[in-house]
C-alpha cells in the first residue's frame, strides 16, 4: 500500500510542476514574442497596393439583374484598410490576452499542486530519516 501512495504522490508532483513550467514557458514565451520581438502573426500580407479586400468590386444593390458593379471610392477604401488595421491590432490585443489568461491558469494550478505533494513526500522523508537515525 505504501508503494503505490509514493507513486501517487510523486506521479501527481510531477504533473503538478509539467504544469506549472509549461505555464510558465508560456509567459515568458508570451512576454518575448509580444513585446520583444514583436513577432507579427500576419503571414499573408498582399503583394500589390489594391488587391485587399477594401479594393473588391460588389453587385449593385440597385440592379436587380446583378450585372453592374461598384468599385468603392478611394475615400471608401481608405476607412474600410484603417477599420481592418483596427481589428488587426484587436486581434493582436485578444491573443495576448488568451495566451496570457490560459498560461496564468496553468501556474496557478501547477504550482499549489506540485507544491502540496512535494511537501508530504518531503515530511515522510524527513520522518523516515528520523526514525532510522534513533
Amino acid at each position: 500500500m505504501r508503494i503505490i501512495r509514493n507513486v501517487y504522490l510523486y506521479l501527481v508532483s510531477m504533473i503538478g510542476l509539467i504544469v506549472f513550467i509549461i505555464g510558465a514557458v508560456g509567459i515568458i514565451n508570451n512576454i518575448f514574442q509580444n513585446y520583444i520581438f514583436r513577432v507579427d502573426y500576419d503571414y499573408y500580407s498582399e503583394p500589390f497596393p489594391q488587391t485587399g479586400t477594401c479594393f473588391i468590386q460588389y453587385p449593385d444593390p440597385t440592379d436587380r439583374e446583378g450585372k453592374r458593379f461598384i468599385t468603392p471610392t478611394p475615400d471608401q477604401s481608405a476607412v474600410c484598410e484603417q477599420k481592418q488595421e483596427q481589428q488587426k491590432e484587436q486581434n493582436r490585443r485578444n491573443r495576448i490576452g488568451q495566451e496570457f489568461s490560459i498560461a496564468i491558469a496553468q501556474i496557478v494550478v501547477g504550482l499549489p499542486i506540485w507544491l502540496f505533494h512535494w511537501g508530504i513526500i518531503q515530511k515522510e522523508y524527513k520522518r523516515k530519516e528520523e526514525d532510522e537515525t534513533s
